[in-house]
């Protein structure tokens, strides 16, 4: 009967790898194609490889790539520097209205991100940051900021208290236990929350769709809807581009994916 259920597992198992699978398949093979073999034949390899696809993408994408990527890099700084010195915080003091404070950060996860949406464009309008860097980076920031500090703070609690203890009789400061015992500790942690707080600010779409116009800060999640392709080339220039502005959310997770479910774990288990 074991042998069955294991058996029946690795089965299902892979018939879901499967289906994971083929729509990157999908992707990638079409992404080669006209619009016509497209039509005609989308789950075979290409006949003609017509490689032009990615260079007509790649003119259209590597500009708005730029800006996302520094726009993603800078969400990420702040929010690791602002979540991992609130969830220090809450994890080391003990003072008044603290576990509210906690609980009124936790509270803004329960806030669907549309409901912030005018507020947050009247602010920045009124701050003139509307079309600029500045306005991109700072919201996502400020609503990542609170899934990093609940994700780090369990982290933390999890540390054994010993360790505190024992760094405050050598007489270390907080900012040396922080960085050299608190933070190396909570790598893991600290690499899921870069790798969330990543592909948020990489695929965000609304936000930059609301918050800027025009090409100089323009991000790669709306200038993949407005590529410019012909009729004869179709869809396959499109997926060409989702192919391009995929790679480096490839390369941040294959360097990270073992720290990122560790992560997870230590996130999610206390103790």
């Amino acid at each position: 009967m074991k042998k069955v259920m294991s058996v029946l597992g690795r089965v299902l198992l892979g018939f879901l790898l499967f289906l994971t699978l083929v729509p990157f398949y999908l992707l990638l093979s079409n992404s080669f194609k006209w619009s016509q073999e497209i039509v005609k034949s989308p789950f075979t390899l290409p006949q003609e490889w017509h490689f032009t696809n990615y260079a007509k993408a790649a003119m259209q994408v590597i500009h708005p790539m730029l800006n996302t990527l520094i726009v993603t890099f800078f969400v990420i700084v702040i929010v690791l520097v602002v979540g991992t010195l609130a969830a220090y915080a809450f994890v080391r003091f003990r003072f008044a209205g603290s576990t509210f404070l906690y609980m009124a950060i936790m509270a803004l996860l329960m806030i669907p991100g549309f409901v912030l949406l005018i507020p947050q464009f009247i602010h920045i309008t009124r701050l003139n940051m509307y079309n600029t860097f500045a306005g991109l980076i700072f919201p996502p920031a400020a609503a990542s900021s609170a899934t990093a500090a609940f994700l780090l703070r369990t982290s933390m609690e999890g540390l054994s208290k010993s360790l505190f203890e024992a760094a405050d009789m050598e007489g270390a400061g907080d900012l040396t236990i922080l960085m050299k015992i608190v933070v190396p500790l909570s790598k893991p942690t600290l690499s899921t929350v870069t790798i969330m707080t990543g592909l948020s600010a990489w695929n965000n779409y609304l936000w930059p769709l609301v918050s800027t116009t025009g090409e100089n800060t323009q991000q790669i999640a709306v200038a993949l809807t407005g590529l410019v392709r012909s009729a004869v080339e179709g869809n396959g220039v499109m997926f060409a581009g989702y192919v391009t502005a995929s790679i480096p959310l490839i390369i941040l997770f294959s360097c990270a994916s073992k720290s990122f479910v560790a992560g997870l774990t230590q996130g999610a288990v206390k103790g």
